[in-house]
């Protein structure tokens, strides 16, 4: 009876040191998993097209502020609001309107979160300022642009946007042709003399 009661006590002992252990073990674990940053966002093609959506589509110049302004940074949004104020841009003020967002392709590198992103757009043309009761006509546009964006605690916003031109190298090929149709009668000059 007693080494019965030695066994019940030792295995008792044994069970609750271990289950001790197992409930420091959960402990450590959950304590690990909380310190651990979380998992860094990534920048996703369907934000950056209600970026474009809300900055392409407008009925007239500045219109759609409160619609691109979420998805900007302060400093950004200032700067664009002050080129849409230069006499430039308020010359087709009236004249360019109803620009309506129609597709874009868009190519992202998380890494630096950069976007290059080619938008396809159509406007109205009004041949009478103010005038959408008169003669029109619709353009079909393409702008280039490259957006550059930072991660704030509330998402990812447009810190930097500029037009840009994309090429596929066949200008730089033709200008080498033409330097070396230059180079040639420029020596075969130099023979004449």
């Amino acid at each position: 009876m007693i080494v019965l009661s030695l066994f019940f006590a030792l295995g008792y002992g044994t069970a609750s040191v271990q289950s001790k252990m197992r409930q420091k073990d959960v402990e450590i674990a959950q304590t690990v998993q909380e310190t651990e940053p979380a998992l860094k966002q990534e920048l996703q093609r369907e934000e950056v097209e209600a970026f474009l959506m809300a900055y392409y589509t407008r009925k007239d110049l500045g219109e759609n502020r409160k619609r691109y302004k979420p998805f900007m940074t302060e400093g950004l949004y200032t700067a664009t609001v002050s080129e849409e104020g230069k006499p430039l841009q308020k010359t087709y003020q009236g004249y360019v309107v109803n620009r309506l967002y129609q597709d874009a392709t868009i190519y992202i590198d998380r890494e630096t979160k950069t976007v290059i992103s080619q938008v396809q757009y159509s406007q109205l043309i009004l041949e009478e300022k103010d005038q959408r009761e008169g003669k029109t006509y619709t353009e079909q546009g393409t702008a280039t642009l490259r957006l550059s964006y930072s991660e704030t605690e509330s998402g990812f916003l447009v810190n930097n946007m500029e037009t840009i031109v994309l090429s596929d190298g066949t200008e730089l090929a033709q200008g080498s042709r033409l330097d070396a149709v230059i180079g040639k009668i420029s020596e075969e000059e130099k023979e004449t003399r």
